[in-house]
């Protein structure tokens, strides 16, 4: 199975795929290809899976801030300190008005992992 993507280096979607079939919603893929991803690269994707999650309401918002500032720390340094601000706000004024600023953010910042991602799972099924 392969998409095409021009917005996405070919590692960003070998390690999006990888985080797809790690959370079972990619039943299998044969990814081969020289590009390893970075540990940076594979964050990326497995806090676009969770947002992907998020959208789809398997997961909480809480949880969501929480293991996505886990998955950014120590690889890129500015997302996990825009995650943390997020929980912090969200810590503040728990509701359902902040959960929209922020996923829309977080959406924004993830545009094109989120777009691949449907892409890949519209061509699978």
């Amino acid at each position: 199975m392969h998409y095409e993507n021009n917005f996405l280096s070919q590692s960003e979607q070998i390690a999006l795929q990888q985080a797809l079939v790690n959370t079972k919603f990619l039943h299998y893929t044969s990814i081969n290809s020289d590009n390893v991803p970075s540990p940076e690269q594979h964050a990326y994707s497995t806090i676009a899976v969770l947002l992907y999650r998020f959208n789809l309401q398997k997961i909480k918002w809480s949880s969501f801030l929480k293991t996505a500032t886990n998955t950014a720390t120590n690889t890129c340094q500015w997302l996990a300190d825009e995650l943390v601000r997020c929980q912090q706000e969200y810590k503040k004024q728990s509701n359902e008005a902040v959960i929209i600023e922020q996923n829309a953010l977080l959406n924004g910042i993830f545009s094109e992992e989120l777009a691949y991602i449907d892409a890949l799972l519209e061509t699978e099924s």
